[in-house]
């Protein structure tokens, strides 16, 4: 055998090489992707259940909560700030699954099933006005997105 015959060899296994080595690491990030977006909608289910936990397991703010959704302006000045921020916290919840849909590709199936929630709370008196006031307080591509949800709704009851 001459060299030109083992470096042709050589070539053929090198390129051999290098395409198991490709397909293994084709492998390995379709498995690392379905880790990261397991991970989103863990964290996200995790944040939106923080902010939900807040309100089942303390009566008062289950309280707050309920009357600030009928009329905020029935609260005090301490009960208008807890009622403030659980609304906050349960936004930035919502928010914390659009962002995760955005970033890692999540299906569009896990945000779809949060417009029930955010139309049950953003349409009630007090939502409605905490949204008004608050939302600059959020990305701008999420106000847009929930401003489309809020007047699809509208739309949908006229």
């Amino acid at each position: 055998m001459n060299w030109d015959a083992i470096g042709a060899i050589g070539e053929v296994v090198g390129a051999l090489a290098v395409v198991l080595t490709l397909a293994y690491l084709a492998v390995q990030i379709r498995q690392n992707t379905k880790s990261v977006r397991s991970a989103a909608i863990d964290n996200s289910i995790t944040t939106i259940t923080t902010a939900r936990q807040a309100v089942f397991e303390n009566a008062e703010v289950s309280d707050i909560y309920n009357r600030g959704l009928q009329n905020h302006e029935n609260l005090d000045e301490v009960e208008l700030l807890r009622f403030r921020l659980t609304m906050q916290n349960a936004l930035w919840g919502i928010w914390n699954t659009y962002a995760q849909g955005e970033l890692t590709g999540l299906s569009r199936g896990v945000w779809e099933a949060q417009k029930p929630f955010v139309l049950r709370v953003l349409l009630t008196p007090g939502g409605a006005w905490f949204w008004a006031t608050y939302r600059n307080e959020f990305e701008q591509s999420f106000v847009v997105e929930i401003d489309r949800i809020i007047s699809e709704a509208a739309e949908s009851q006229a």
